[in-house]
């Protein structure tokens, strides 16, 4: 019966840790928004990258990516214009610095009608520029892959020792009201008499 408590306790432990150093499952906001987008008959994505306040991002490094590798890349010129060439329809991500946006590309007269004819993307200029050049073409920096919850390994063993410590010193004082319960039996002599 105690190895059924101790383990129920454990198990609520992990599970309340688990959730309470896990990080949040999805993000609000217009970043999960698919966008659908005709491409030209040519199979080009045009588009625009803008400052909330409306002023063209020059030079900004504009990716397309699908299913995570960047596919083709481009460079914006001066009005913060852009076109990259070769796209085929389908789902892709619009990738500036460190926003992304996710696009469904339809071919030329494919396209439903609420899809518009080349994408717009609003960024703060100061970022992209200061991350300039992790934003080339071939540069994968990929997702970060550090752990539980985004923790570093150091901080899961010491989290891991602590809930081991724990369990162990929890099962040591059953073990230890047990033993104290049937020593007092002893003494009053519940036990009955010694066998002969």
């Amino acid at each position: 019966m105690r190895t059924h408590t101790l383990f129920t306790r454990a198990t609520s432990l992990a599970v309340c840790l688990g959730i309470l150093m896990s990080g949040p499952v999805s993000m609000a906001g217009d970043a999960g928004i698919i966008k659908d987008v005709e491409l030209s008959k040519d199979g080009v994505l045009y588009g625009q990258v803008y400052t909330p306040a409306g002023q063209a991002v020059p030079d900004a490094v504009v990716q397309l990516r699908y299913q995570g590798t960047a596919v083709a890349a481009a460079r914006c010129n001066e009005k913060g214009q852009f076109a990259i060439n070769g796209v085929r329809g389908g789902a892709h991500e619009v990738v500036v610095g460190p926003l992304r946006n996710p696009v469904r590309l339809w071919s030329a007269g494919s396209a439903p009608k609420v899809a518009t004819q080349g994408i717009v993307v609003a960024v703060d200029e100061a970022i992209v520029r200061g991350q300039d050049m992790y934003c080339e073409p071939g540069y994968e920096t990929g997702p970060p892959t550090s752990g539980f919850g985004m923790l570093d390994v150091i901080t899961l063993a010491t989290v891991g020792a602590a809930v081991g410590a724990l369990v162990v010193s929890i099962d040591n004082k059953n073990t230890l009201e047990d033993n104290e319960d049937t020593l007092k039996r002893l003494e009053a002599g519940l036990l009955g008499p010694a066998s002969p």
